[in-house]
């Protein structure tokens, strides 16, 4: 009987020892991580390994609220206030409540804030302000020779470009699309050009396709898309940056066309060809070209851009008709170091002409303010994050969940973390700012020595 009483008393404390406080706090705690994982509410120790540190470095680190992943980068970018929805408090509130009632230490409701309704688009737009370099494009800085024949040399007020964008323009050369590298090399020639001369761009075979059905489409495909004038950078570069290549090759209609306008202009007028092949139209580049410099104000030059045996005899011959040079460019390289040095007067009139090389004070405003547009979005980033913590705060305090003083507490602490992080990105904007005027000092210096050298040239040439 002594030895039953005693087993049923192992029994019974065995039975109260498994229902003791410390195993239902496990039970409880077990059940409450499972229920976080299921609704989604904020890890405890994710919470505590947040950083409060107002530094672009750690908000370029912060990964982003669990509630915040569906707010778009265009969203906070761009600077618009009010953009806070109820749904994204609604959904942060319980974890928020969590975090409260878990310790209500006015650092941990900030770290939670963080780590529910954090932004997750640091990252990529701190990066972005950090790479910003300046956008100014290199002068045109030629070595002429001193004992270039004059009788290639051009002294014309006006220059026309007439520039191929038919089909086989969209081939690569060296890597890079034929098109894309004849844009680039023209818009820097046209820069210098422009120093001394009217300008006017003209371009063939960007209209139709290299269809037979388009063939009359494309061989009419010829325009003036940059009116002969004065240079100026923004819209030339912005025309010349629409440009397609597409269809056949009417370079006979072209030169006709560039003759044309000539003949409509005051003093002598150079036309310069950047071409990959022969006319594929039926017309006679030849013979227009012989037509456009029979007035003895015009000259024809032309490159042929990696061009086939057949296409490059067709070109020569339009450059020996039109009393100017022809100059094959076989790459990329090629092509640009014909413009620079090639097609530049060669008496050293152009010795002058950088001084309107540098960027002009319109354009380093340009500068600034490009740059100050992307340094903003990471200032409207934390704007955007400060106002959803507000509204999240105002609502913690109407469901009584927190006071109103704790409230004004978190509030200056979340306003203390983006004051610093403000005076980092004020700090590195000066700092483009600063790299910005170092360049157009480079830049200036580099015209300055070139200009001293051309003026050396000149007087051994004479």
């Amino acid at each position: 009987m002594k030895n039953t009483s005693i087993f049923l008393l192992l029994v019974s404390l065995i039975l109260l020892a498994a229902c003791s406080p410390n195993s239902v706090v496990d039970k409880e705690s077990d059940a409450k991580e499972a229920t976080e994982e299921a609704d989604g509410t904020a890890d405890r120790s994710t919470i505590q390994n947040v950083s409060t540190e107002g530094s672009l470095l750690t908000l370029k680190e912060q990964q982003g609220g669990k509630e915040a992943a569906d707010i778009s980068k265009e969203a906070e970018t761009e600077g618009t206030e009010g953009n806070v929805s109820d749904e994204i408090v609604d959904r942060a509130l319980p974890s928020l409540r969590e975090a409260v009632e878990a310790d209500d230490n006015p650092e941990t409701l900030h770290k939670a804030l963080i780590a529910i309704l954090g932004s997750p688009h640091y990252g990529e737009t701190i990066q972005e302000a950090e790479d910003l370099e300046p956008s100014f494009e290199d002068p045109y800085l030629p070595q002429p020779k001193a004992d270039q024949d004059a009788d290639a040399v051009s002294e014309a007020e006006n220059a026309i470009i007439l520039l191929d964008a038919s089909s086989s323009m969209l081939l690569d050369v060296d890597g890079r699309q034929k098109m894309k590298v004849a844009k680039d090399a023209v818009k820097r020639f046209a820069k210098t050009l422009g120093s001394s001369s009217d300008i006017s761009l003209f371009v063939y075979g960007h209209e139709g396709s290299e269809s037979d059905a388009d063939k009359n489409v494309s061989c009419s495909g010829i325009e003036e898309i940059y009116a002969s004038g004065a240079y100026d950078n923004q819209k030339f570069s912005e025309a010349a940056d629409l440009v397609e290549a597409k269809g056949w090759t009417p370079l006979a209609g072209a030169i006709e066309a560039a003759a044309e306008k000539s003949s409509s202009l005051e003093g002598k007028t150079a036309i310069y060809i950047v071409s990959d092949g022969k006319d594929t139209c039926g017309g006679d580049p030849v013979k227009a070209a012989e037509q456009a410099a029979s007035d003895e104000s015009g000259i024809v030059n032309v490159i042929g851009f990696d061009v086939d045996e057949e296409s490059e005899s067709q070109l020569a011959d339009v450059a020996e008709a039109g009393r100017g040079e022809y100059f094959a460019a076989d790459s990329a390289e090629d092509l640009q170091t014909t413009m620079e040095y090639e097609w530049l007067p060669s008496d050293l009139d152009l010795a002058w002409a950088p001084v309107n090389l540098p960027p002009n004070p319109w354009e380093v405003v340009d500068e600034y303010e490009r740059q100050r547009e992307v340094l903003d979005k990471v200032g409207n980033v934390m704007n955007s994050e400060e106002e959803r913590y507000e509204a999240a705060l105002s609502r913690l305090v109407e469901e009584q969940i927190i006071t109103e003083e704790k409230k004004e507490t978190v509030s200056q602490l979340i306003q203390e973390r983006f004051a610093a992080a403000k005076e980092e990105l004020s700090n590195l904007e000066k700092e483009k700012i600063d790299i910005v005027n170092e360049r157009d000092e480079e830049i200036r210096a580099e015209v300055k020595a070139w200009v001293e050298e051309m003026k050396k040239l000149k007087e051994k040439a004479s």
